[in-house]
């Protein structure tokens, strides 16, 4: 799992007033499974949620790697590359690679103590079939597998083991090898001290209860993915024998909002009130994760006449999948509960930091605003729309419910100066310099917990843009 697992939308680059590109919002994270086959041994093999984002490594520096690298897509997307670097870092597995500047893109030449070498190379596979683009112009999908394999372009089958995962010790289960290049059967590939017949098939049988990983190996082949077997006793129920730890979960929202600690606004990287709830969990040694539950909780109701009663709402219920999308309230707060459950029934869960859903500057029934104001459609804004106020005077006002508030909007290269006031305690801003769409414009002092009135009012000297109201529990 990513120790980042970043952050849940996407958004393409924007150009600023001054014709400076502003800096591109990350991509939607999805779940995958990345694994890096060295010579005589797997050396990672993890789902990990990632995004596309910048890149470095010891040999070729820090890039981006997001799919707009050499104008692959027009707005950030989650790549190969990227996801071997979160794996590897949540792995504590070292690799390098080199920059190409002329197409824009890294090669792998390490990945932990295997170096390529002048006749010997990692080769990228997605989904089983060699990658015609560099790492950082693939985009992965929900449930894609990321191979980097050593001496890749010397092998001539990819190997990909599949069967039951549920065997009865001292019975015989039949596990099927193919290659995934071809689509044929795999003849001739080991697997637990049994070989694979013309028609990819083999016959093992487990002599003691146990939880077994299962590899198919040729020479002249890829070795194969793991397949994860539970060995029981006659009439035990599957996995149960011998697996009684718990996996890790971890949540895709990763660290709080670096303006808010302990808070995620919603904003910082989407733009709705339609947002990815992601998630992933390891088992280490155990069977393996059979299924996810996702439950919501309404941490406050920030523009409502009272606080909401803590109560967890079910999203998911016991399905394989690892990400949602959930539309909340405008202003509101949200908790995710994220429980995973492997085959041995074993369960562990992990509740986030309260996710932030700002007021747009559309929502008339809670944000008010006066004349002097001017709407503009923006497609990298929150509600892809933004306000302006060239002249003194134009007025806001919003009803909330929390200990905090921020404004999110976009500092201007000729930015002028707003007063925000909040329970009569008012403080000038210049919006002056050069900010992305949704950016963090202010952020209140700590308030008492209860009902608040914030004020804003443009004081001229230039344009002042506004984007939305985060207020927080």
């Amino acid at each position: 799992m990513s120790n980042r697992l970043r952050n849940t939308a996407l958004t393409a680059a924007l150009a600023v007033l001054s014709l400076v590109a502003a800096p591109a919002a990350p991509a939607a994270p999805v779940g995958v499974t990345v694994r890096a086959e060295g010579a005589s041994t797997t050396i990672l093999e993890v789902p990990v949620t990632s995004d596309g984002h910048d890149v470095t490594t010891p040999s070729g520096g820090t890039h981006t790697c997001d799919g707009t690298n050499g104008g692959a897509f027009p707005s950030p997307v989650p790549t190969p590359t990227a996801a071997l670097d979160d794996a590897a870092r949540a792995s504590g597995v070292s690799w390098d690679a080199d920059w190409f500047q002329d197409f824009s893109d890294f090669i792998v030449t390490r990945v932990a103590n295997e170096s390529a070498t002048s006749s010997q190379f990692w080769g990228l596979i997605v989904n089983g079939k060699f990658s015609d683009s560099g790492g950082c112009q693939v985009q992965l999908s929900q449930g894609d597998e990321v191979l980097y394999a050593f001496d890749a372009f010397a092998k001539s089958a990819i190997l990909r083991l599949a069967g039951p995962g549920a065997a009865t010790v001292g019975q015989p289960v039949n596990l099927t090898v193919i290659d995934t290049q071809s689509g044929t059967p795999a003849a001739n590939a080991s697997v637990h001290g049994a070989t694979s017949g013309a028609d990819g098939i083999t016959s093992v049988t487990f002599g003691a209860e146990g939880i077994y990983r299962l590899k198919a190996e040729r020479a002249d082949a890829i070795r194969s993915n793991a397949l994860v077997v539970c060995a029981d006793l006659a009439g035990a129920a599957p996995c149960t024998s011998s697996d009684s730890t718990a996996p890790v979960v971890e949540s895709g929202f990763g660290p709080s909002d670096p303006d808010l600690p302990g808070r995620r606004l919603a904003s910082r990287n989407g733009r709705s009130r339609t947002i990815l709830v992601s998630w992933g969990a390891q088992d280490g040694v155990g069977s393996g994760v059979a299924h996810y539950s996702v439950e919501v909780s309404e941490v406050s109701d920030g523009p409502g006449a009272s606080q909401a009663e803590p109560e967890w709402r079910t999203l998911l219920d016991k399905a394989p999948t690892n990400s949602l999308h959930f539309r909340g309230e405008s202003g509101d707060a949200y908790r995710y509960r994220i429980t995973a459950t492997d085959r041995a029934l074993n369960s562990a869960s992990v509740v986030t930091d309260p996710v932030l859903i700002p007021v747009d500057d559309r929502d008339r029934g809670l944000l008010r605003l006066s004349r002097g104001w001017r709407r503009t459609r923006v497609a990298n804004a929150w509600g892809r729309t933004v306000v302006h106020a060239r002249r003194a005077g134009a007025a806001g006002r919003m009803r909330f419910r929390g200990t905090q508030v921020a404004l999110i909007g976009r500092k201007l290269p000729n930015g002028g100066r707003l007063r925000v006031t909040v329970d009569g305690k008012s403080r000038t801003l210049r919006v002056r310099g050069r900010t992305g769409h949704r950016s963090v414009l202010w952020v209140s002092p700590k308030l008492d917990a209860g009902a608040h009135v914030l004020r804003l009012r443009s004081l001229g000297g230039g344009p002042v843009e506004l984007d939305a109201v985060a207020p927080s529990p």
